[in-house]
């Protein structure tokens, strides 16, 4: 009895590590946020510099703004050097298995055999390859010119049609279907705004040598509500031909946050058929 019953508790204790180590990766998945900077500079050709990092840099994907290579790192070591570690260790145990095992005269004969009879077999199979092509060559010309003949007849009978467009209009106008798109906007509008950057710092001065065109092209950014971003400098130069750019960028993401929006339009009646309407369109 005593011992059935430290079998138990011992597996209650393993239970009870395996789902608090199921809760712990499941909330981190949920809740630690995905952070990402990126850093870009005008030139020739233009720099773009970024990092993707998750859990206190634990997993990261960056790549340098003076680099090209994009490096993956698991706690700070490229994954590429973990590739080169494991492939050094299996060259060393295959130079050790050469130098130490030794092999008897039979098996070397036999091995030079089996090699001198794969060259052979291959030889013969590159020989009736080489003979099966030239024989019809002739033929599959032929065929390919027939097809191309008749698909241009059968592309010159196609005919444009607009149902699809009526349709996608029908669709847009429908009272049915309305208050599905309204909420599809508004739910994409409260994700852009979420995906935007929390701190940006840049610095853009241009310049077309035209004072008139270069307040025309002034005016028309200043149009835009990302021109008004906190700590983004647009700096026109009304006398000289010019262009400099180069900025900073850095914010989160968390996935509980697309696992609420999926659980909103899928509870939602009204997102959910026009979610299967677009969806016949596509």
């Amino acid at each position: 009895m005593v011992i059935i019953l430290a079998i138990l508790k011992f597996l209650g204790i393993l239970l009870l590590v395996v789902l608090s180590l199921v809760l712990f990766a499941s909330g981190s998945l949920l809740f630690v946020p995905v952070r990402y900077a990126v850093e870009f500079r005008e030139g020739k050709p233009v720099r773009l510099g970024f990092r993707v990092s998750w859990f206190l840099r634990a997993v990261q994907i960056c790549k340098s703004l003076s680099g090209d290579q994009i490096m993956i790192k698991l706690f700070g070591m490229d994954v590429r050097d973990l590739k080169y570690l494991f492939r050094r260790e299996k060259k060393q145990k295959r130079e050790y298995r050469e130098h130490h095992v030794t092999r008897s005269p039979v098996e070397l004969v036999d091995d030079l055999c089996d090699e001198a009879e794969k060259q052979e077999n291959s030889y013969r199979d590159g020989q009736e390859a080489w003979k099966v092509d030239v024989e019809t060559d002739y033929e599959d010309n032929a065929a390919g010119e027939n097809q191309n003949k008749g698909k241009a007849v059968r592309g010159n009978k196609k005919s444009f049609s607009f149902d699809k467009i009526s349709s996608i209009i029908t669709f847009i106008r429908s009272n049915e279907h309305r208050s599905g798109l309204k909420k599809i906007k508004k739910e994409l509008a409260a994700l852009i705004r979420y995906l935007m950057p929390d701190r940006v710092q840049g610095r853009i001065s241009f310049g077309t040598g035209d004072p008139c065109t270069t307040g025309w092209i002034l005016g028309a950014v200043s149009m835009c509500p990302a021109a008004y971003t906190e700590g983004l400098k647009i700096l026109p130069d009304f006398e000289e031909k010019i262009f400099v750019a180069e900025g900073y960028a850095k914010g989160k993401v968390r996935a509980v946050y697309f696992l609420r929006l999926f659980m909103r339009g899928y509870m939602d009646d009204d997102i959910k058929r026009c979610v299967r309407k677009i969806l016949k369109f596509i």
